[in-house]
Formats: structure tokens, sequence, C-alpha cells
């Protein structure tokens, strides 16, 4: 019994054989996936009716196992959503560029965040979060947090702006704002509409709203 146990332990952590502990790789690739399958299932069935044992069962891993990663499920969920964090905060940083006009790199990043809030993927996330964290005041302050940590790439992209455009009036914390409420407002209908699909009518959604922004932010700035 304790060899069959030891041997469906090792299988489930995915071990190199040596020692009977994985390599770095192996358990990146197995934190990977767990966080994988717990994101698919909280957006599938939101938070409260997602449950470890659905999670561990969709990976055939024990519960033990899960546990042993993350000590709850809300744990769990604040893993999944970190990650997602590091990814959006990644692809931000991967949109700006620093051999054009800031203004310019400041609308690739925008435009980057667009592509993100039309996600299917993110919304659904992101809706179940919302809903939990409505209840739960640990959750709300974590929002408070990962929204200031995904969102500092584009706050500092507005200050290289206003600097280099002259802007007067908005700060770049109101200028964030700004960007963020008109980007967000569009997202929602994109998806409601089905045009998530239609990159076109997705670039044409989103110049509509940066020309606003434009606008909004800096009065004399030709659009």
């Amino acid at each position: 019994m304790v060899l069959a146990a030891t041997t469906s332990s090792s299988r489930e952590w995915g071990v190199s054989g040596a020692g009977g502990r994985p390599t770095k790789a192996q358990a990146a690739a197995r934190n990977d996936a767990l966080l994988d399958a717990a994101r698919l299932i909280f957006c599938k069935r939101g938070f409260a009716a997602a449950s470890i044992e659905e999670i561990a069962s969709s990976l055939r891993w024990s519960k033990h196992t899960v546990y042993s990663r993350h000590s709850g499920k809300i744990e769990l969920l604040e893993a999944v959503v970190a990650r997602d964090v590091e990814r959006f905060v990644a692809a931000l940083e991967a949109a700006k560029r620093d051999d054009i006009e800031a203004l310019l790199s400041l609308r690739a990043m925008a435009r980057a965040y667009f592509g993100f809030s039309v996600s299917p993927g993110y919304s659904a996330l992101y809706a179940a979060v919302a809903l939990e964290a409505a209840s739960s005041e640990r959750l709300r302050g974590r929002l408070v947090e990962w929204a200031s940590t995904s969102l500092a790439p584009l706050r500092a992209a507005i200050e290289r702006a206003t600097c280099a455009e002259n802007w007067g009036g908005s700060d770049a914390e109101e200028g964030c704002a700004i960007l963020i409420d008109l980007l967000d407002g569009e997202a929602n209908r994109v998806k409601w509409t089905g045009a998530a699909e239609d990159e076109e009518q997705v670039d044409r959604r989103f110049d509509r709203r940066w020309r606003l922004f434009l606008r909004a932010t800096a009065a004399e700035h030709s659009v």
C-alpha cells in the first residue's frame, strides 16, 4: 500500500525519478497546469460554485496535491489572478515602443489593453472575481492592488506622453482613468454584440475611443 501511494504521488507531481523530486521545469509545468485548470473552472462556474475537488479531478490529482500548493480556494483564485496580472503587465510592456513618439507608444499599449478587454476569457474571470469581491473585503482589497499593478505601465506611458505633448490639466492618474473608462465601456459593447472575433471592427472601435481620449485629455491636440 505504501509503495502504491508513493507511486501515485510521484505520478501526480511529475517527478524526475531522481530522489522522487520534480525538476524546476516540471514543478513550473505542474503549477501552470493547476492554474490553467482552476482558471477554467472559476470562469465556468464562478468562485462560489467551483470546488477544489472538481479542479483536482480535472487534472486527475488528489485534493491533497492541490492543498499542498494552495491552502484554500481563495488562495488558489488569488494565484490565478496574480498570474494573469503578470502576463497582462508583460503584454503592455511588450507593446511599449522606445523608438517612436511617446504618444504613438501609448496608443500601442492602449490597443494591447483593449485586446485584453474584449477577450471573453478575461471577462469571465473578472466577472467571477468581481462577484465574489462584493462580499469579500479581502478580495476587494486585492482588486485594488491588482488594478494598480496592472495599470502602472499605462500610467507611466501617459506621463511620458503628457511631457512630450505638453498637455495641461489631467495628471497621469486621471488620464489613465479616462482612458480605461473609455476602453472598457467600448469593450463591453464589443463583447455583447459578438464582434470580438472581427479584428477590423475591433480596430475601428478602438480608434474611435482613442480619438475621444485625445479630445478629453488635450482639447487642442489634433486628432
